[in-house]
């Protein structure tokens, strides 16, 4: 065989094995000896193309449990080392979504960038998220105010340290007859007119919550019983006094004082406690008011 016709059996099957799908396929022992060393090399250049192309379109749809290359194939080692990247991204991925924000990429370019980003947001978005659960799950929506589940959870607080305590209950006079007579809105301005008043009176650390639709808790250290009696029966007047309506204004309220040793005590008996000691002005209130309300 000419020299020429191995050289061109060498170049044609090079070509095919570069641009080919189906690769031609080559017969060594046609080729002559001297040539023979040549052939086996692109042989192996076959494989390697082979291997690529398989290994490659298998990353390109996202196949990542795809077998890797042998480690002779040179060809494949910036793809090894996308694949591997490709896995931690994966690993990475799921700690994110798991709720794992500190997961962080340095070593590819814009994509780190994108990535940090997108965890950074997550974090913030999630942080935003539960601290508006809190909000709703511990204010009312009406007045801004702490609700039930607030009050319960510093109480439970307060009485685990042990801390001398004033306990006030206090209820609306007559919400539901503002309601039926003036109508809900009305009847929110009411609650939000008494809120707004008993703030006057506070101060920042005192713990103020809405527990029902007419009826407020309030607890306050460092003051006697004596000086909590006082101070809410000058908000009971100014309640009354400061904002004109065509109906009266006016709220019970019932005070207990817990000591220090107060054992086993629990929230739920702190409040039908000072409820017991409300409803006796209560009744007394429903005296005056109720000849009041008849006349108009």
């Amino acid at each position: 065989m000419s020299e020429d016709k191995n050289c061109d059996l060498l170049f044609e099957y090079l070509r095919s094995i570069l641009y080919d799908s189906q690769i031609q396929t080559l017969d060594v022992a046609k080729l002559e000896e001297p040539y023979q060393k040549l052939g086996l090399g692109l042989q192996f250049l076959e494989r390697a193309v082979r291997e690529m192309k398989t290994y490659s379109e298998a990353l390109s749809r996202g196949n990542l449990s795809v077998k890797t290359p042998p480690r002779d194939n040179f060809l494949c080692e910036n793809l090894k080392n996308i694949h591997a990247n490709l896995n931690h991204l994966t690993w990475q991925a799921k700690q994110v979504a798991k709720g794992d924000y500190s997961q962080s990429v340095s070593y590819l370019g814009e994509f780190s960038e994108a990535f940090n980003t997108m965890t950074r947001q997550l974090q913030e978005r999630e942080e935003s998220f539960r601290e508006r659960l809190l909000t709703e799950a511990y204010l009312d929506p009406l007045t801004g105010i702490g609700n039930r589940y607030f009050l319960t959870e510093q109480m439970t607080e307060l009485l685990k340290n042990n801390k001398p305590l004033i306990f006030c209950y206090c209820d609306l006079d007559h919400l539901k007859y503002i309601n039926d007579h003036f109508g809900h809105v009305e009847g929110d301005r009411y609650i939000c007119h008494f809120v707004k008043t008993v703030k006057n009176f506070i101060r920042k650390e005192d713990i103020f919550a809405r527990v029902g639709g007419d009826e407020f808790c309030l607890v306050m250290e460092d003051w006697t019983a004596a000086q909590a009696k006082e101070r809410i029966t000058y908000m009971q007047t100014a309640f009354e006094h400061v904002e004109t309506k065509p109906y009266p204004k006016g709220f019970s309220f019932g005070v207990i004082e817990i000591p220090t040793d107060h054992k086993d005590l629990c929230v739920n008996d702190i409040i039908e406690q000072a409820d017991h000691i409300m409803y006796q002005q209560k009744a007394q209130h429903r005296h005056i008011y109720t000849k009041q309300l008849s006349d108009e």
